[in-house]
């Protein structure tokens, strides 16, 4: 059960979802207000108008019966009472840990206690670690002195009522809701700073996508998304109280070089490659003489976006997948009954299907299945449309990837490891991404998940100002190629479209 709000004050021509946002509500909408995604469902509590042909699309008889329509699709009369789920994604598995570690080769670094800061028992500073992605937000309370994580809190960015991807977001902004997303996002932090007991001008180190950054500080985003694409701020510097890390470009942010950090690339001597597997598909290669980055729209499919059972990282979710004999065993979260799809249970899901022939290499599932999907569990189905998102974010992963390569000159005998950055990397079965082409089967042994490496350069840089320096030289040192405009990409894409053929 949902709680209940009264629609008041709002213009004529206003969607259920607009009258929420504007209020502070917040209600999932990832294909932001498109009306494809499904996911703003409302109930009218009495009255409802006649459903849209978006509703008609999208929602089960029943629901329509029972006064359930899209909030983006209907318009917020005046009076109306609708009820609106909790929303389960306020349980969502967000990834905050790491396996690097942060402290290694750094001197602990005193500081004098600022105004705002919290100090520790033994008379240190905790100041707070964020990382700010399009989707979750994960923030560590840090004691700057020694370097120890004295806890961390997560959860959504609810910022995703305007749309899963930066794009949307860009767009949101730019259409004159600037304002309500840098409100959203600030009320988040500070939630997470409420929940790890520290005051709300506690100091900040934030990293996080160009955009992201740009929202929090209420930056226009006119020119994010448009050639050339060029920011208004992403440099190293200090906003309010908070240290914003810097970025390579629009597209490869502050994230991107918190891990190139963290994960040591810029000190290496040998040739490694980052890949945060995130909505954007940032990645990066190189090593201390060079870096070379890249970002590429993956889609938040490996989110569990776009998806038609798809849910994100919430109890309940299924993560893992098995097929045997036109039969699937899963696994959920918490092991509770399925209520959807996350990233790895969709990736799962596909392996499987391919591994049973029920998904041939061009991506069409069996005809058995074509019409209605093959039945994963109760109510839950994988669809041929979903198989298509996923070789769409597979395929610009993995072209991306061999284009970074030919653009450094190098092979993968010469690389010396393949870090994998992100939750959804975290807790993927890897010889399954290998086996549906995601990633490069002759780097598997070299495959190392790191987790949230974007709050793991965060927590580096509150603590040690070296760590600052070592940024700031990648965001202005950091090659990036633009992969929408090499043919070689273009190329790749189509080529890894296929998925490979099964042993």
């Amino acid at each position: 059960m949902g709680h209940r709000i009264r629609i008041e004050n709002t213009a004529e021509g206003t969607s259920i979802l607009q009258a929420l946002q504007a209020r502070g509500e917040y209600i999932p909408a990832p294909c932001g207000g498109n009306g494809t995604c499904g996911k703003c469902r409302v109930r009218f509590v009495q009255d409802p108008p006649a459903p849209s042909q978006a509703d008609r699309k999208v929602l089960t008889e029943a629901e329509i019966a029972d006064g359930v329509r899209l909030a983006c699709r209907t318009a917020a009369v005046q009076g109306a009472v609708i009820e609106i789920e909790a929303g389960d994604e306020k349980q969502m598995d967000v990834a905050s840990g790491f396996t690097l570690d942060v402290a290694s080769g750094r001197v602990p670094v005193q500081r004098d206690i600022v105004d705002g800061e919290k100090d520790t028992e033994e008379g240190g500073t905790i100041a707070a670690a964020v990382d700010i992605g399009t989707t979750t937000i994960a923030m560590s309370a840090v004691d700057i002195g020694s370097g120890r994580i004295l806890g961390t809190s997560t959860g959504i960015n609810h910022q995703r009522s305007w749309g899963a991807d930066v794009i949307s977001r860009m767009e949101a902004s730019n259409q004159g809701k600037g304002a309500l997303l840098q409100k959203s996002i600030r009320a988040d932090l500070d939630l997470l700073r409420e929940e790890l007991g520290l005051a709300q001008d506690a100091r900040m180190v934030i990293s996080g996508n160009s955009t992201m950054e740009h929202l929090l500080q209420g930056l226009s985003c006119e020119t994010l998304g448009v050639a050339p694409y060029t920011p208004v701020d992403i440099s190293l510097h200090e906003y309010e109280n908070m240290t914003i890390l810097p970025g390579i470009s629009t597209f490869v942010g502050a994230d991107i070089v918190s891990g190139i950090v963290a994960c040591g690339i810029d000190q290496s001597e040998e040739i490694c490659i980052l890949v945060d597997l995130g909505t954007n598909g940032e990645m990066a290669i190189g090593n201390r003489n060079r870096i070379i980055s890249a970002s590429t729209a993956a889609g938040p499919a490996f989110e569990g976006g776009n998806i038609s059972c798809g849910v994100a990282g919430i109890p309940g979710a299924v993560s893992s997948v098995e097929i045997t004999d036109g039969e699937a065993r899963v696994e959920t979260i918490g092991g509770l009954p399925p209520v959807g799809l996350c990233g790895t249970g969709v990736l799962e899901t596909v392996y499987e299907l391919l591994k049973e022939e029920l998904v041939d290499e061009a991506g069409l599932l069996d005809d058995e299945y074509f019409d209605d999907g093959f039945p994963v569990a109760e109510g839950i189905v994988f669809t041929n449309k979903d198989v298509r998102e996923v070789q769409l974010a597979k395929s610009a992963v993995r072209a991306g990837l061999e284009v970074l390569l030919e653009e450094y000159g190098a092979d993968y005998d010469q690389i010396g490891k393949l870090y994998i950055a992100g939750g959804f990397g975290q807790k993927i079965n890897l010889e399954k991404a290998v086996g549906i082409g995601l990633l490069p089967e002759e780097l598997l042994d070299r495959m190392v998940p790191v987790g949230n490496s974007s709050l793991a350069g965060a927590v580096m840089a509150a603590c040690d100002p070296s760590v600052l320096e070592r940024m700031r030289a990648v965001g202005e040192n950091a090659e990036e190629t633009a992969l929408a405009e090499n043919p070689l990409f273009s190329d790749l894409y189509m080529d890894n479209m296929f998925f490979p053929e099964q042993d």
